[in-house]
């Protein structure tokens, strides 16, 4: 898998579990989450629900005094979600493909 593909995948798996319009998509990641944990923390914790991001995390996260390092923390949370699952839809692909080329 080449690297740009999967930041590709990545960046794609955060539009659609965060529902990104175009102007929120080409808005740097962790400016977005501070400004959504203040006006729009619903649609946050949907995103999170989408993402699969456990509740622990999340609430870990939130508890952070400090909202620059909260918002990092999300942001970071979340890419690291997204590229887990981006890395195990392309390991299923693989395994699915291995497996139709054997039989």
């Amino acid at each position: 898998m080449l690297f740009v593909t999967f930041q590709k995948e990545v960046f794609a798996q955060i539009v659609k579990d965060f529902q990104l319009d175009e102007k929120e998509s080409n808005t740097p990641f962790k400016v977005w989450m501070a400004n959504t944990i203040r006006v729009d923390p619903d649609r946050l914790h949907a995103s999170f629900y989408r993402l699969d991001l456990g509740e622990g995390t999340v609430s870990k996260a939130l508890k952070i005094e400090d909202p620059s390092m909260r918002s990092t923390m999300l942001a970071e949370q979340s890419i690291q979600r997204a590229a887990l699952k981006v890395l195990t839809r392309f390991n299923y692909a693989l395994k699915n493909r291995l497996n139709s080329i054997k039989n």
